[in-house]
Order: structure tokens, then sequence, then C-alpha cells
């Protein structure tokens, strides 16, 4: 299984050495999060508070005209948990990008597209006493594009231990980027 994901991310990046690349950047606000604690045998949700931040920024290559794949990183400052009164932790996710075009919206020159990432978080302390461990890091989305200008809604999820207990930040991002040729 390892050497074939070794030669399709060889095959990958060959075809796309020379393929269409652009680079996006974006900034996020993040809501409706959560910080699910699974330390028991009952997953507990502590409801968040306050607005979440994410600055992006995402390299990305063709694969053909409706495929690209590309890296990206972000640096995220995290809503509060209600209960705790701290964010917890701050995220730095380093990721692979896959983003797929649907097609254009009735009579416009919209764009439509789906998402998704999947890495690893370096999670930083923000607060409290506690120090946080790193974690996997994903994203699933879509949104619109129109001459560079990228609207995006995403639901991501970062994973921590914080104390000896594992918490599951998840949270909808709202995101409005550009993306540079």
């Amino acid at each position: 299984m390892k050497k074939l994901l070794l030669i399709g991310l060889l095959v990958g990046s060959a075809t796309t050495a020379m393929a269409d690349k652009y680079i996006e950047t974006r900034i996020g606000l993040n809501s409706f999060g959560t910080y699910n604690d699974d330390g028991s045998s009952i997953v507990k949700k502590y409801k968040t508070k306050g607005i979440g931040v994410d600055f992006a920024a995402e390299l990305m290559n063709s694969v053909n005209d409706n495929l690209y794949l590309g890296t990206g990183i972000a640096y995220q400052i995290n809503q509060e948990s209600k209960y705790h009164n701290d964010p917890l932790f701050r995220s730095i996710p380093v990721y692979g990008a896959l983003k797929y075009k649907i097609g254009y919206l009735e009579d416009s020159s919209w764009e439509t597209f789906f998402k998704a990432n999947l890495g690893y978080s370096f999670n930083i302390k923000d607060g409290g006493d506690h120090t946080p461990k790193d974690g996997l890091y994903y994203a699933l989305g879509g949104g619109i594009e129109n001459d560079g200008v990228v609207l995006e809604v995403s639901y991501q999820d970062t994973r921590s231990k914080v104390n000896k207990t594992n918490y599951d930040y998840s949270r909808l991002t709202f995101g409005i980027g550009y993306r540079f040729r």
C-alpha cells in the first residue's frame, strides 16, 4: 500500500510539473465551532464563543481542466471554548489540497468547485496552563470563483491532545480569497 501511494505521488508530481499553477491566498472567519472531548466513554461537546480567523495560502497545480492538486499552509486563531474560557490552542496546519471544478452557475461567469484538505496541524499554546499536542487536520467544502476572487464555505476539523484529553476542534469557515496566476 505504501509503495502504491508513493508511486501515485510521483506520477501526480510528474504530471503537474509543467501544468497550470497558481497561488491562492484566503482569509476565513470561523463560526459554529465545538471542542469535542473524547477523554471518556461519552463524548462531551463544548460550544465556542466569538469568531476565529484563518489566514491561508495554497499552491495549486492543474491535473486536467477540472482537477487541481496542491499544498497549503494556514495560521488559525481558534475560537474560545465557552466552558474553558480560552481557545485551548492555535493551529498551523500544513496540508495537501484537492480542488474539483464542477461547472458554472446558470447564466454567469461564477464557477463552482468542491474542495478537500488533509494534513497535519502544529498546535500552539494559547492561554491557559496547558501544552497542546499536534494532530490531524482536514477540511471539506465548496465555493465559487470568478476572475481570481474566491468565496468558500468549509467544514474544518483539527485534532489535538491537551492535558491527556483528546480534543477535536470542528467549525464552519466562511472564506474569501484571491487567486494569483
